[in-house]
C-alpha cells in the first residue's frame, strides 16, 4: 500500500461518461452512451420523443382514430397506391382497424427509436417485418457497409449485430442485407419474413454529414461542461460532506500507513477509528470552500444549455424557477409544444413513407397530437400572491447549501 492519499479517490464515485472521457461528439459510441446516459441528452432527445409520442399521431385521413376535432378528413375516405408492377408484395390493408395493428406490433416505440437515431447519428435505417420483431431500426451499431448510386442516394446496407439476452446459453449473432431501391425487388418477401424495402431516414436536407449535422452537434459542449460541474457539486457530497486529512511525519514507515488506512475503512461501517492520541489531535476536517459557485454555475449554464435546445428551464429542472421576476408556467409549456412540432415536422414525411409501405394507405399529412396550453396573464407570472416580485429561488438554495469549515 502506498500513503493515505492515493485511496482518496476511491470514495468518490465518477459516472462512466467523466471516467471514460465520454466527449468526443465525432464518436458515434460516445454520442450514443451520451444519450444514454447523461441526463440532459437524454432528456433533450428522448425525453422529448417520448413526450411527441404519448398520444398517437394525427393522420389526414385519421387512421388512428387520434383525432376527435371536426377539422378531421372522413376516415372511411382512405387512398390505396397503385401497386407498382415490379414489386412483388402487395399492400397490407384490409377492412379491419389500422389502429390495432398499431398497437399490437408498437409503432409508438417505433417512432420514439427512430426519431431517437436520427436526432443521435443524423440517419438510421428502418426495416419492417411479417412477423415479430415487425420492425427494426439500424445505424451505426448493426451497419457496416452502406452501397450508394452515382448520385449518392443509399441504395443498400449490410448489417451485423449480436443481442445480449438475459441468461443466454448461445451467441445471438444476426446478418442481414436491406435493399432501399427497387433493385432486385423480386427476391423481397419470398421467405415470408421481409415485408417491404428498406427505408433510409435523414436528419437534414443532404446526407452529407459534414454539411448538414445531427441534432446534438451545437449543445454537445453545453452538455460535457453541465456533467463536470455536476460532478462537482455532487462528487464532493455525494458519499460525505468532507473528509479527514492526517499530517504524517517525515519519518513514517508504511506499515504505520496501512494501519491507518485499515483503520478508516473499517471507520466507514462500525463509525469508529482507533489510533494514537496525536494523530487523532493531527486529524483535520476538509470540506469545500466554495459549493456556492458551482452551484450558481450550473443554473446558469442551464439555462444557457435551454436557449440552445429551443426548450425552457423548466423542462430540464422539473420545477419553476423564480430565480428572477420572469416565473416560468403555461408559456414555458407552449414553447415546449413548439419544439416538439419542429421535431417531430423533420421527420414526418418518413413516418407517412412507413405507413404507405405497410397498410398501402397515402396519408396526405400528419401532426403531433399535443394538448395546446391556456395562457395566463403577464401580471401573474411575475408577481406572487402579495403583489410584488418573488425573492426566493438560486439564493435562498445557496444560503442552505453553504457549508462552514
Amino acid at each position: 500500500m502506498g500513503s493515505f492519499s492515493d485511496y482518496f479517490g476511491v470514495y468518490t464515485y465518477r459516472t462512466p461518461l467523466i471516467y471514460f472521457k465520454v466527449e468526443n461528439f465525432d464518436s458515434w459510441q460516445h454520442r450514443e452512451m451520451a444519450v444514454k446516459k447523461d441526463y440532459f441528452l437524454k432528456k433533450f432527445i428522448n425525453g422529448l420523443n417520448v413526450a411527441i409520442f404519448q398520444e398517437n399521431p394525427v393522420f389526414i385521413p385519421d387512421i388512428l382514430e387520434s383525432d376527435t376535432g371536426s377539422n378531421t378528413p372522413d376516415r372511411g375516405k382512405l387512398e390505396k397506391p397503385e401497386p407498382e408492377p415490379e414489386l412483388s408484395l402487395t399492400p397490407k390493408f384490409e377492412d379491419k382497424s389500422v389502429l390495432d395493428d398499431w398497437n399490437k406490433e408498437n409503432w409508438k416505440d417505433l417512432c420514439v427509436r427512430l426519431w431517437d437515431c436520427a436526432r443521435t447519428h443524423k440517419w438510421c435505417v428502418v426495416q419492417l417485418y411479417n412477423k415479430y420483431p415487425f420492425w427494426r431500426v439500424f445505424t451505426y451499431r448493426e451497419i457496416f457497409k452502406i452501397d450508394y448510386n452515382d448520385n449518392d442516394v443509399p441504395i443498400k446496407v449490410y448489417c451485423k449485430w449480436t443481442k445480449t439476452l438475459p441468461v443466454a446459453q448461445v451467441w445471438n449473432y444476426h446478418e442481414e442485407e436491406i435493399n432501399l431501391v427497387e433493385v432486385d425487388a423480386s427476391d423481397i418477401g419470398k421467405d415470408g419474413n421481409i415485408n417491404s424495402l428498406g427505408l433510409f431516414v435523414n436528419w437534414g436536407h443532404d446526407v452529407d454529414e459534414k454539411s448538414s449535422g445531427n441534432d446534438l452537434e451545437d449543445v454537445w459542449p453545453l452538455s460535457v461542461y453541465l456533467r463536470y460541474i455536476m460532478n462537482d457539486i455532487l462528487a464532493n457530497s455525494a458519499k460525505s460532506s468532507g473528509f479527514y486529512w492526517i499530517t504524517f511525519g517525515s519519518g513514517v514507515d508504511d506499515d504505520i500507513k496501512d494501519d491507518i488506512v485499515n483503520a478508516f475503512e473499517l471507520c466507514s461501517s462500525s463509525h469508529m477509528v482507533g489510533a494514537t492520541e496525536q494523530t487523532i489531535k493531527a486529524m483535520e476536517a476538509m470540506y469545500p470552500k466554495n459549493p456556492e459557485f458551482s452551484i450558481l454555475a450550473m443554473d446558469k449554464v442551464m439555462k444557457v444549455f435551454s436557449g440552445a435546445t429551443g426548450l425552457p428551464y423548466l423542462f430540464y429542472n422539473g420545477e419553476k424557477d423564480t430565480s428572477g421576476v420572469f416565473e416560468e408556467n403555461s408559456s414555458a409549456l407552449a414553447q415546449i409544444n413548439d419544439k416538439k412540432r419542429e421535431v417531430f415536422g423533420q421527420l414526418k414525411r418518413y413516418l407517412l413513407k412507413l405507413v404507405e409501405m405497410r397498410w398501402g394507405i397515402v396519408c396526405t399529412d400528419v401532426f403531433p397530437n399535443i394538448t395546446e396550453v391556456e395562457g395566463e396573464s403577464f401580471e401573474e407570472d411575475v408577481m406572487d400572491k402579495t403583489g410584488s416580485p418573488s425573492n426566493d429561488g438560486i439564493e435562498s438554495e445557496l444560503k442552505k447549501t453553504r457549508l462552514q469549515a
